[in-house]
């Protein structure tokens, strides 16, 4: 099912909305014969080769249950300091916005891979020596295409997959294509692994057991590309000093810790494409127009978060959020994309800088996000009990448990 030919948002989108990705390649796309010939084509001059490393913190989901969420904060940003400075020191750069958790960088084919493959060996290291918490991390060798400051493609999901749920607690997992490339691999240092990827089928990797140091490479640039405000950062980095930790918390919580009504939109196609290439064009088109319609309606100081096909939303009232939601489901409807709504309410770390909403971080929007895309149908809208309590009156909607990553969540789901 290809997108309609005519779509409201898109002809309005202007490049200040769409970002890096240029309106032509978006226009082009939805409006032409969305097949894989369109695909290559539209797509040809974003073609880029290298090694990516991705990562992926190991158990953040226990920790954001049983740790303060600056804490949390503060540990995950420590090994993405490591991965940056020494990814930096042999010739890589990053990808993107390292929001959460997750970390990419990618090499440029004069990158020797041997030499990627031994400096993460360092970073896993340096990590284990120092703190508690660990990371996973694949590499890989391959086409990818970079628009918007992202990669997409097949290669860009298969490297981002299997880091992010195949790696275990500091491993390292290497792809065939990489593994291929190794000049001076350590002898019996790898180990098969097959992975069950549901209906994606089985996906293999070879485990590097045996790691291999470069303790000569310096730490020099730790500024990892992070979406806080710079004086969040330098903040949250005392957190590690014992004398000004405390003075470093309450001051966090005082400036921007805030209690909220959050709003989370995801859209869900679940529509069949022209193979990889046209799924990447299609998510394109439809990050857009997420940005598009919730530009055109919100008022802008409610907007926390609107990239990647998700946008993120904060009220004082509940009833307003709910407006909105429904408004933004509609408008989406009527550009061809179908959305999940959901609501929850509590405290949040609302954080802006100078260009504007930079990050939201704290457990409404982790409920919120669950409730939206783990249990949500499209078309509807998913309230918390949270959130139903700060209504003056319950909407008519049909009530649901469940239970998600050994969450408990209950609340109404409205038509």
């Amino acid at each position: 099912m290809p997108f309609p030919k005519i779509i409201p948002a898109l002809a309005d989108l202007t490049q200040d909305i769409a970002g890096q990705v240029p309106v032509r390649l978006l226009h082009d796309w939805a409006t032409g014969a969305q097949d894989l010939a369109a695909a290559e084509s539209l797509l040809e001059g974003f073609q880029i080769d290298g090694t990516v490393v991705s990562t992926d913190t190991s158990g953040l989901s226990r920790m954001t249950q049983e740790m303060d969420l600056l804490d949390v904060l503060s540990l995950i940003s420590r090994p993405k300091e490591i991965v940056h400075a020494i990814g930096k020191e042999i010739g890589g750069r990053p990808i993107g916005v390292w929001i959460a958790d997750n970390s990419e960088m990618i090499y440029p084919p004069s990158t020797d891979p041997q030499t990627v493959v031994d400096a993460m060996g360092e970073v896993q290291h340096r990590i284990h020596s120092r703190m508690a918490i660990r990371i996973g991390m694949c590499i890989h060798n391959g086409r990818f295409y970079e628009i918007a400051g992202g990669l997409y493609g097949a290669d860009a999901d298969k490297v981002e997959d299997l880091a992010e749920d195949c790696a275990g607690p500091g491993e390292i997992l290497l792809t065939d294509e990489i593994r291929m490339l190794l000049k001076d691999p350590p002898a019996s240092g790898f180990e098969h692994r097959n992975f069950d990827r549901g209906e994606d089928g089985i996906e293999s990797a070879w485990l590097l057991s045996l790691q291999r140091r470069m303790p000569e490479l310096p730490e020099r640039d730790t500024a990892y590309p992070h979406p806080f405000p710079q004086e969040f950062f330098r903040m949250l980095s005392r957190l590690d000093l014992p004398d000004e930790a405390a003075g470093a918390r309450a001051g966090i919580y005082s400036r921007w810790l805030r209690e909220k009504v959050v709003l989370f939109i995801a859209h869900h196609r679940g529509i069949e494409s022209p193979g990889a290439l046209g799924d990447l064009l299609d998510s394109l088109v439809i990050n857009a127009l997420m940005e598009a319609v919730i530009g055109n309606l919100a008022d802008p100081a409610t907007v926390a978060s609107s990239a990647g096909g998700l946008a993120i939303l904060t009220f004082d009232k509940a009833e307003d959020a709910l407006e909105m939601g429904r408004a933004a489901m509609a408008r989406l409807a009527e550009n061809g994309v179908p959305a999940r709504v959901a609501i929850d309410a509590g405290s949040v770390l609302l954080l802006q800088n100078a260009a504007g909403p930079s990050g939201i971080a704290g457990d409404p929007v982790n409920i919120a996000s669950k409730l939206s895309e783990d249990t949500g149908r499209n078309g509807h809208i998913c309230i918390s009990d949270r959130a139903l309590r700060k209504m003056a009156h319950t909407p008519r909607g049909e009530r649901f448990e469940t239970r998600v990553s050994n969450v408990q969540l209950s609340g109404l789901v409205l038509g």
